[in-house]
């Protein structure tokens, strides 16, 4: 399944700029550790309009008695199958880890257990959108946020709840917290779906492992810049 994840020019060092940006700015004012909510006077308000901010685009009580230890003593990864783990915690760098450092290079992991259908992934997401990921536009920058899923097939929704940026070549984080929604409409087709507001997002493949829900996808951006789409729960 690794060839279906659009990969941004897999086997090339893409991102570089951006992650390196990113990682120092962490280092320097310990973002993995900032409180969900930032006090409004350590941040900055972001510089540039925002995909939000552009005309629409609108095509077509009992506690579970735990597992048993196996007989190593360990306790068994719950099956998630059809569960949702739905979180409303705020994302960081480190949560995706797993995309930037692995996925976006070389694609779905063969081992991972693909979903091919909307029922057990409605519910809130912890998300990221990496702008210009090959840098070739000079707007690279890495935008945290929640998502919320709802509905069904042939109608769902994206509410986009913007939560912080950082700009490569500002060398900054700024808050969005204060912006307002994102809310893009779709469906879900093939064994993925689509959803357009100021813009469209592309999510082209859910899948869970080792407990774990993650979807990867990109989106076409109203100025035409290209993005890439990444999303993990709990």
């Amino acid at each position: 399944m690794r060839d279906n994840i659009p990969s941004a020019g897999r086997g090339n060092k893409i991102l570089p700029a951006i992650l390196i940006a990113a990682n120092l700015l962490m280092l320097v004012i310990g973002v993995l550790t900032i409180p969900p909510n930032l006090p409004s006077a350590a941040v900055k308000e972001s510089p540039a309009p925002r995909t939000e901010q552009t005309a629409l685009v609108t095509p077509a009580s009992e506690k579970e008695t735990p597992p048993a230890a196996t007989e190593s003593g360990s306790i068994p990864a719950p099956e998630v199958t059809g569960v949702s783990l739905s979180t409303e915690e705020r994302p960081d760098l480190e949560d995706f880890l797993w995309y930037t450092e692995d996925v976006v290079y070389d694609g779905v992991p063969s081992d991972a257990n693909i979903i091919d259908n909307i029922g057990p992934l409605t519910g809130s997401w912890k998300a990221l959108i990496i702008y210009d990921p090959n840098n070739e536009y000079d707007s690279g920058a890495m935008e945290f946020l929640n998502v919320a899923l709802t509905g069904a097939a042939e109608s769902l929704s994206l509410t986009l709840d913007w939560y912080q940026i950082f700009w490569a070549n500002e060398g900054e984080r700024f808050d969005e917290t204060d912006m307002e929604d994102g809310v893009f409409l779709g469906k879900w087709e093939n064994g993925g779906l689509w959803a357009s507001g100021a813009g469209t997002i592309h999510l082209t493949q859910f899948y869970e492992l080792n407990g774990k829900q993650y979807a990867v996808g990109t989106m076409d951006t109203p100025d035409g810049t290209p993005a890439l789409v990444a999303l993990v729960r709990p």
